[in-house]
């Protein structure tokens, strides 16, 4: 059995990825690949406008999805959604 993980809680965690990913009831895997764990990480939302006025703290960010095995990147706006979880341990 394994344990959820909500991603604001990641500080000070144990085990540090790649995870296993469900977005809300889906789990997620690699459009390109199929492969099942990911990398987590923020990504900046930047646009032109906000980036002329040397604002690019103030843009939205996203929760990034890294492929562990193609490297592929998927991008979620609402990280609240999604749930991270440590694959089972093989004896």
């Amino acid at each position: 059995m394994r344990n959820e993980v909500v991603k604001m809680a990641g500080r000070g965690r144990r085990y540090k990825g790649p995870w296993l990913v469900r977005v809300r009831e889906h789990e997620v895997s690699c459009a390109l690949c199929g492969g099942s764990l990911f990398w987590d990480r923020e990504v900046q939302l930047n646009t032109a406008g906000m980036s002329l006025m040397n604002l690019d703290w103030a843009n939205a960010s996203a929760l990034g999805l890294q492929c562990a095995e193609c490297s592929r990147l998927e991008l979620f706006a609402d990280s609240n959604q999604a749930r991270f979880s440590a694959p089972e341990e093989e004896p």
